[in-house]
């Protein structure tokens, strides 16, 4: 059998593209690496959906009705710290109107709803514990070779995992750096001063973030430099350095579990290789700093989903160079500047250098003072003009 499209991964990413593209009526087969299937060991990860994926999300799939629990996000306010003399510079994004901004959804659940749609449909293949051996353009599509010999013939490869003897054999490039950060994942219970507001403050060890997902709980990650003395604290100890930075913010609080993970920024310079494209992570793994890593592959996603039926369409096949020149051209800007501006942002406001620090303080200053900017960074987050514009 031959497919539309064969997809490789096991992330959000990429059982959001199988799920649409099933849907929509295109032939799929979803590969992933996984040894138990579509399931996945529980994280206590969670997402910042803007508003403009939501929406997006909830017209495709109307019947994702778990997001109703989700408190919604109607502002983030920022600050960072005077190192001299710790006094706070804040600004706050919010809609002049109030505005849903987005919402905190937790990985797990996005994931396993995700996991029951895509079983249920009809036109989608899924093989479990038999990742690609070997990818290669052929004439009129692409051959995939899996680590049992099974061979896959398809229109198009979408790739939307890192493994990296698959992303080697591609006639792509990517810029990639470790950043040398840990990111401490901390799921909390706590009594929350301000609802309905996602808080992130610039200290001098590293972003923090606090995410509420509930009345009652809240996602907190921590972004620190890997020889940090906060990532071998207890969580006693870990506890009163997060009541420090959040004690206008946060009170009684009690963690509930601790995740660490690794940073690394990647970019690829294309996002595809002839009959090869990349989706998700792979592309743009940006900063967590911004909160916009899932946002940007949703983007990516809708793009592709409309382009692809569109010119099927009028009778194009879904790997046209003119379909997929179509598609790279138009997430490029976007992808470039959210990945390049998130990596740039967090060294500038997590930097020690006192004029650095001072000449941060004085822009985020002017910039809560202007409205059309602070509209330009709030229509960004949410992604509105983007979803608006399909």
């Amino acid at each position: 059998m031959r497919y539309d499209f064969t997809i490789f991964g096991s992330g959000i990413s990429a059982k959001i593209t199988s799920c649409l593209l099933a849907r929509d009526g295109f032939k799929v087969c979803l590969v992933t690496d996984k040894k138990q299937g579509l399931e996945k060991p529980p994280t206590n990860l969670v997402t910042f959906l803007s508003v403009g994926s939501l929406n997006y999300l909830s017209s495709q799939l109307p019947d994702i009705a778990f997001f109703s629990k989700y408190p919604e996000i109607r502002a983030i306010k920022c600050q960072l710290n005077d190192l001299n003399k710790n006094r706070h510079q804040s600004i706050k994004f919010n809609n002049e109107s109030n505005e849903i901004l987005g919402k905190i959804v937790k990985n797990t659940e996005l994931e396993q709803y995700l996991d029951n749609k895509i079983i249920k449909l009809n036109n989608i293949n899924i093989i479990n514990s038999n990742p690609p051996a070997h990818v290669e353009n052929i004439t009129d599509g692409v051959k995939l070779t899996l680590k049992s010999g099974e061979v896959l013939l398809s229109d198009l490869f979408l790739l939307s995992s890192s493994q990296i003897d698959i992303s080697k054999q591609l006639e792509i490039s990517f810029i990639e750096q470790d950043l040398k950060q840990q990111a401490l994942s901390i799921s909390i219970k706590a009594n929350l001063l301000h609802k309905n507001c996602a808080f992130q403050k610039f200290t001098s060890d590293g972003p923090l973030a606090l995410l509420p997902y509930s009345d009652k709980e809240a996602s907190i990650v921590w972004s620190l430099n890997s020889n940090s003395e906060i990532l071998i604290k207890n969580n006693e100890e870990l506890i009163n350095s997060i009541n420090d930075h959040l004690q206008k913010e946060i009170t009684s609080t009690k963690i509930i579990s601790i995740e660490k993970h690794n940073l690394k920024f990647v970019y690829a310079k294309r996002l595809r290789s002839k009959n090869i494209v990349l989706l998700g992570n792979i592309a743009h793994n940006i900063h967590p700093i911004a909160g916009q890593g899932l946002n940007l592959s949703i983007k990516d996603i809708a793009l592709f989903l409309k382009l692809m039926t569109k010119y099927r369409s009028i009778g194009y096949r879904v790997n046209n160079n003119v379909v997929l020149e179509e598609y790279e051209i138009n997430r490029k800007l976007d992808n470039a500047a959210y990945s390049f501006g998130t990596f740039l942002l967090n060294d500038i406001l997590s930097s020690n250098n006192q004029l650095i620090n001072f000449t941060a303080r004085k822009g985020i200053r002017l910039a809560d003072k202007i409205r059309p900017l602070k509209r330009i960074f709030t229509d960004s987050a949410t992604g509105n003009k983007f979803f608006r514009s399909l």
